[in-house]
């Protein structure tokens, strides 16, 4: 006698008889079971991306001021709250604070031109580098794009030249 697999998987009892084979099938029997919950899990960490768009080329208009506008995309995951802030730049003056910040332009001559940055277009609101001066957001999953405003006042005395700054965007999460 032997035992083998058909392609059903039953088991299958091959008898040898006088006439020749016979084959019957039998079902799988089990002994009994067990079970035992298993645990799935997975952790969404927050994520965040800030892309400011540069501000470049601003013509100034010593008695007018100037204003521009920008924004800052921002991706984040669902949910999460994140604080983007705008830091006082390479040039700041002396009496310049992360919460208040006196950002400047410098040319290549050592000269200064005053700037803000602002969230509103009036220039109510500045953009600073704290918590309580930059701007809270909950994540949508998408990009979400945030306006700002690049004041020069007016009436500065500086002489004809290119100025530039770099400031840092920071998006904490």
């Amino acid at each position: 006698m032997s035992i083998g697999k058909n392609p059903a998987g039953y088991a299958a009892i091959l008898l040898l008889s006088w006439g020749g084979i016979s084959v019957w099938p039998i079902e799988k029997s089990w002994a009994g079971n067990a079970t035992s919950p298993l645990s799935v899990t997975a952790v969404v960490p927050p994520t965040a991306s800030v892309d400011p768009v540069p501000i470049n080329n601003v013509t100034y208009d010593i008695p007018l001021g100037t204003t521009v506008s920008s924004e800052i995309t921002v991706t984040a995951s669902q949910g999460s709250t994140l604080v983007i802030t705008i830091g006082e730049g390479s040039n700041p003056a002396a009496e310049s604070t992360p919460a208040t910040p006196v950002r400047r332009m410098k040319s290549s001559m050592g000269y200064y031109l005053d700037y803000e940055l602002t969230k509103d277009e009036n220039g109510t609101q500045d953009f600073g580098d704290t918590p309580q001066t930059g701007l809270t957001l909950t994540g949508t999953g998408s990009e979400q794009t945030i306006p700002f405003y690049l004041r020069i006042l007016p009436n500065q005395n500086v002489p004809v030249g290119n100025y530039i700054d770099t400031v840092t965007v920071t998006t904490d999460y």
